[in-house]
């Protein structure tokens, strides 16, 4: 009878509270993907400078000087995006991947107790033929 009830218990907990449990730890996980590459971050200042790197227009008016301004600034723009649109990629990656990675755990999580009596029951067979 303890036996049983101990069964009982375990099949409760490993379908409801473990469940939740395993949703915080996958919902800390994807924070910390996010996080950890900066995603909205990138995406508020995708077409900004690259570290900041600007030219100044001069205080007198010149040709050379405005185009200088206007190369440097435009090539720093460009130049920012592509990092940061080759960090984004590789973030929203992360972020694909760590969301099938729970969907894979949650399947296992739901199948485990039967694996488990299968691969003993089987294990059984194979021992007493």
């Amino acid at each position: 009878m303890f036996f049983a009830s101990i069964i009982s218990d375990y099949f409760v907990w490993h379908y409801t509270q473990a469940w939740r449990q395993m949703w915080g730890v996958w919902r800390n996980f994807l924070f910390v993907v996010i996080h950890f590459f900066s995603i909205p971050q990138l995406m508020r200042s995708w077409f900004a400078p690259f570290k900041r790197t600007t030219q100044g227009r001069g205080d007198k008016f010149s040709f050379e000087d405005l185009a200088a301004y206007l190369i440097v600034n435009f090539l720093s723009r460009i130049f920012g995006a592509i990092a940061r649109t080759a960090i984004i990629v590789v973030g929203l990656l992360a972020l694909l991947v760590t969301i099938a990675g729970g969907f894979i755990t949650y399947l296992f999580w739901a199948a485990a107790p039967f694996l488990i009596i299968g691969l003993l029951g089987a294990s059984l067979s194979l021992f007493l033929i």
